[in-house]
């Protein structure tokens, strides 16, 4: 059940037009758990990188904890989702959105599947000759 969510993940960036390459860089699954880490070069020279503690839950995969950082060419955050447990003050507890200038706002829980998508729509349409 695990090497399937982690198969969809790898399909998943694969099919997006927003990453040109991404790296594994750790991969740990067993029957109950799992964690992953990936790094991700996207098309516009900026980088995502992500990991995922993902465990099995009334037989579904959920993520129990989650950080995937979205960051310019140049090195500077432009977002990052994550929901560690700090941050207490904000009404989403513990899933929150670091911005810029260490600004920290609510966020819904999210996943790979949004944060592409969100990615996606800030790159130009791609050109149809």
């Amino acid at each position: 059940m695990l090497e399937d969510y982690f198969n969809d993940i790898v399909e998943r960036l694969v099919v997006s037009r927003a990453v040109s390459s991404f790296k594994i860089s750790r991969k740990e699954l067993t029957e109950e758990d799992g964690y992953i880490r990936i790094k991700c070069n996207l098309t516009n020279r900026e980088i995502l990188e992500f990991a995922e503690y993902i465990v099995i839950h009334k037989n579904k995969v959920s993520i129990e904890t989650y950080s995937y950082h979205w960051q310019s060419k140049a090195g500077e955050l432009l977002k990052r989702w994550d929901n560690v447990a700090h941050h207490k003050n904000i009404k989403t507890f513990p899933h929150h959105l670091h911005l810029p200038d260490e600004k920290v706002v609510a966020s819904t829980e999210t996943n790979l599947k949004k944060v592409l998508t969100e990615i996606e729509k800030s790159l130009p349409e791609p050109v149809n000759d």
